[in-house]
């Protein structure tokens, strides 16, 4: 097990963007959603200043109504608080989570939180890869980067293995063929088993959406999908790679996806603390 005990000291730069792209990779990828026909994930997203809010009424669960980057740009209010904890509950959503990085500001944050019901819940490990040198892609992984004719495919591939219901599939398969964005599978003879995604803004890539089938785990896909991005990016002319996963704690001491980034040259930047809130009991 490998712990984050304090957070290192980062370039501002990195800092910022560590949060902010992911908040809006997630802000373009609902928006993607919401725009399809029927939105049947019922996503929506909202900015708060410079966070990002997004939701889905199709199913309540915290991991799909969060909220990304508040307190970075700019010190946060007790009003965003609210407007946060408001978006939440004008759609009866029951479960959320409120991401606070370490540099977020003020340090009120946490009180305003509790005042509406957040507790402290799971940290999430915040990585980051200067791309100055990156490892050749292992070519012994048959991986493709797609358009949007396999979009279906990508959704089908990415969200099942994570157990995700089909209803919320058009959040990864509406982010195919964006501007911005990258996508790939891996494929063992022709069946599709892995995937990766990358979001590129002002010279970063926000890495999301790695996944292996269950059957197909444990021979290094995800590692391959991480080298094969991390060698596009550097050639498309990022300077900076950033991802985010599960912190290895006492009750889960090993997390794959963690060690996968580590082990190709990712360095942990903090644990980001999680303020979820529950349904009442």
């Amino acid at each position: 097990m490998t712990t984050l005990a304090q957070p290192v000291s980062l370039d501002p730069s990195v800092a910022f963007w560590l949060e902010m792209a992911e908040a809006l990779a997630y802000a373009d990828a609902y928006a993607a959603a919401a725009a399809q026909p029927g939105n049947t994930a019922g996503a929506e997203s909202t900015r708060i200043r410079a966070a990002t809010a997004i939701a889905v009424t199709a199913i309540d669960f915290g991991f799909f109504n969060r909220v990304i980057g508040l307190g970075m740009a700019e010190p946060a209010e007790e009003a965003d608080v609210e407007a946060a904890s408001s978006f939440f509950l004008e759609r009866n959503r029951a479960q959320s989570v409120i991401h606070v990085a370490p540099r977020a500001e003020p340090l009120d944050l946490d009180g305003w939180l509790e005042t509406r019901g957040y507790i402290r819940g799971a940290r999430w490990a915040k990585l980051w890869h200067a791309l100055v040198n990156v490892d050749p892609p292992d070519r012994g992984y048959h991986i493709e980067r797609i358009d949007d004719t396999l979009a279906t495919t990508f959704a089908d591939v990415s969200y099942t293995a994570f157990g995700v219901p089909p209803i919320l599939f058009d959040i990864a398969s509406s982010t195919v063929g964006r501007p911005g964005w990258a996508h790939y599978i891996g494929y063992e003879d022709d069946l599709p088993v892995a995937t990766g995604a990358m979001r590129l803004q002002s010279g970063v890539a926000w890495f999301g959406f790695g996944a292996t089938l269950e059957a197909h785990r444990g021979v290094g896909w995800q590692t391959a999908m991480l080298q094969r991005r991390l060698h596009d990016a550097r050639e498309i002319g990022a300077w900076l790679a950033v991802s985010e996963t599960g912190e290895e704690t006492v009750q889960h001491p090993v997390n794959h996806s963690y060690r996968n980034m580590l082990r190709t040259g990712f360095e942990p930047a903090y644990a980001r603390q999680n303020w979820v809130r529950l349904p009442a009991g």
